[in-house]
């Protein structure tokens, strides 16, 4: 973990919760964002960490995770530049029932509970704001849930390359955790998902996989 100087705050702007704050606001708030490094498979916070701030992702990808009783961890979901989390903590202030990795070398803008409450009352509209950002993030999620429960094994896989592409804008990209995490959070076991690689190989869709390098045939995808 890295504390940096931030080159500037308008990624605070492009947000849900403060783009309908006045300059000055954004000013203010500017001063008392923490913008943080975090290097690949740094933690930024674990289960039972207090959950007292709010994070933005400026540059990188984080990992939300989680670890059941017999100590299998299952991938929740990630966040990629311009994502918030956290949201529920500026209202409770609770501890962290998940784990937040960085997959890839990652800086954060962090704002503080206590700091954003103070903001709150300045600019009562950021609580309707930020009802609006938590609602966006259970939709995404329950859209997430709703494609792992629907369609094949093989369906799943390549909407999730699909997604990848386009989070990374290539269509040549690393795979973001290993297969054995992948086929987890598939809901699938590593056999059945390397076959499924091989299947999307074979169709040439894919190619390099096993490498852990993901080449995405465009054409072969809207024309299989």
């Amino acid at each position: 973990m890295r504390k940096l100087t931030h080159p500037n705050h308008n990624c605070i702007s492009e947000t849900v919760l403060f783009s309908q704050l006045p300059q000055d606001e954004l000013n203010m708030i500017s001063k008392q964002i923490n913008y943080i490094e975090y290097a690949p498979g740094e933690t930024i916070f674990d289960v039972e960490d207090d959950s007292d701030r709010l994070l933005l992702v400026h540059q990188g990808k984080l990992k939300i995770s989680q670890t059941s009783s017999n100590g299998k961890e299952q991938t929740l979901y990630f966040l990629n530049e311009g994502d918030i989390d956290g949201e529920e903590s500026l209202i409770i202030g609770s501890r962290h029932a998940v784990t937040c990795v960085a997959v890839i070398k990652s800086r954060i803008c962090e704002i503080r509970r206590g700091d954003f409450l103070t903001l709150t009352k300045r600019q009562p509209t950021i609580g309707l704001s930020l009802a609006i950002s938590i609602a966006e993030k259970m939709q995404k999620l329950q859209t997430q849930q709703a494609n792992l429960l629907t369609g094949s094994v093989e369906d799943r896989l390549l909407k999730f390359l699909k997604d990848t592409a386009e989070e990374t804008d290539s269509l040549s990209f690393e795979l973001p955790m290993s297969k054995k995490e992948l086929a987890a959070y598939l809901g699938t076991i590593p056999a059945t998902l390397s076959r499924n690689f091989t299947k999307l190989e074979e169709k040439r869709i894919i190619s390099n996989s096993s490498k852990g390098k993901i080449v995405l045939n465009i054409t072969k995808i809207d024309n299989p």
